[in-house]
């Protein structure tokens, strides 16, 4: 399944836009600053499918059911999700 972030107005599109702008181009701590957004933003999109798992968490008020990455599945579909499962353009 491939999430194409570009599709649908957000945010995404006006760094895109900003990216490709000759005259922003120029400006390396804005690009720099863009580049950065969109890794973010993809970052936060890609964590909403990683595996999670169950787990009890201690608070000052009580026992949480709270979950946590899943360590052992993470790393090798990590990679492969932020290649295949985004398209941003």
């Amino acid at each position: 399944m491939v999430h194409h972030l570009a599709k649908s107005n957000s945010l995404i599109n006006v760094w895109m836009n900003e990216l490709r702008s000759t005259d922003i181009q120029q400006d390396r701590l804005r690009f720099r600053r863009n580049m950065e957004r969109i890794g973010e933003v993809v970052a936060y999109e890609i964590s909403k499918t990683l595996p999670y798992l169950p787990t009890e968490i201690e608070t000052p008020l009580g026992m949480y059911n709270g979950k946590t990455i899943d360590q052992q599945r993470f790393c090798q579909p990590f990679y492969v999700q932020v290649f295949l499962y985004f398209k941003v353009y």
